[in-house]
């Protein structure tokens, strides 16, 4: 929040507060325990149980049956959220599944669900969203196997087969470490090879200073990483010089078809919406994380002057 205030409350307090503000950006409501777990502050439950009841007395936070309201959280994300957690029930099975499909193309070694599935959310307009860890120096390859069968799938498929982040296993550190790619992290379901998921988090630490209390997904329903005769033979015909020179060749030219297809957009933009290296890449056309980031500092600041209001 503004570091210009009047208030008399804790940073503790902020933090709660701002932890309810990042989840109404999507109409999400956070229970009391998910609201501990998704806060930024190194206390024990008794002793946030003691801070979050100071907000509730103050009515700065509402508590509507198990959910946490701000002032401007309305009683309807409830129910969108409780529509969207039992579509996404419905709907896991069939990640998982595919989750499954995608590990058995040449080159993937492991596979986490992101995005609003990963948060139990689903709906009509929703897709499933993959994390995809490939084997190294063969990220592009695998990116292109992967894109080519996405465009043979129907349409009401392709859906289910969302491929937009790839990331090699050596080269595991995610270089934005702000609370978006935090919360995405935080939240990722590992779905193929467990051990990879558990190094993807070491290398990135930095997360846990925005969570604290959230604990590790623990290995339930991660399979091992599939080895269909067809992966295998794939992976030994592109082995050596030969594959080198083609996944080199596919980064340069995916990379200048993007420019071509934007060339309006800002280098600094198009760093973050299209990251395109020999061990990631990153495609979000939308540039959704900084608009999320943009409306959580307008939340924070629109609060920040409830709080004055409240204290003056």
């Amino acid at each position: 929040m503004a570091e210009t205030c009047v208030h008399n409350y804790s940073n503790d307090q902020l933090e709660i507060i701002k932890a309810v503000l990042y989840f109404e950006i999507f109409e999400y409501p956070l229970t009391v325990d998910e609201l501990y777990e998704n806060s930024a502050i190194c206390l024990s439950r008794q002793a946030f149980d003691v801070e979050f009841q100071k907000l509730l007395e103050d009515t700065i936070l509402n508590l509507s049956g198990d959910f946490v309201l701000s002032r401007n959280g309305k009683e309807q994300f409830i129910i969108r959220r409780k529509n969207g957690n039992e579509a996404a029930c419905a709907v896991m099975p069939v990640a998982y599944r595919y989750s499954k499909k995608i590990a058995s193309f040449p080159f993937v070694e492991g596979i986490c669900l992101s995005g609003g599935l990963s948060k139990q959310y689903y709906d009509e307009h929703g897709d499933i969203d993959f994390f995809i860890i490939t084997k190294p120096g063969r990220l592009w390859l695998c990116r292109t196997f992967l894109i080519i069968r996405y465009k043979l799938l129907p349409k009401h498929l392709k859906k289910y087969w969302c491929v937009n982040y790839f990331i090699a296993s050596s080269n595991l550190p995610i270089p934005e470490n702000n609370v978006f790619t935090g919360t995405e992290m935080a939240y990722l379901i590992p779905t193929v090879n467990y051990e990879i998921y558990e190094s993807l988090l070491q290398q990135n630490l930095w997360y846990k200073k925005r969570f604290p209390n959230k604990a590790v997904r623990p290995n339930t329903n991660c399979i091992a990483t599939p080895e269909p005769w067809m992966k295998r033979l794939t992976e030994w015909l592109l082995n050596g010089r030969f594959g080198d020179a083609v996944d080199n060749w596919l980064l340069r030219a995916t990379l200048k078809h993007w420019r071509k297809k934007y060339p309006e957009m800002q280098e600094e933009a198009f760093e973050l919406q299209f990251r395109s290296r020999k061990d990631v890449c990153k495609r979000h056309t939308k540039g959704f994380q900084n608009v999320v980031l943009g409306k959580w500092e307008q939340k924070q600041q629109e609060y920040e002057k409830i709080l004055n209001t409240l204290t003056v």
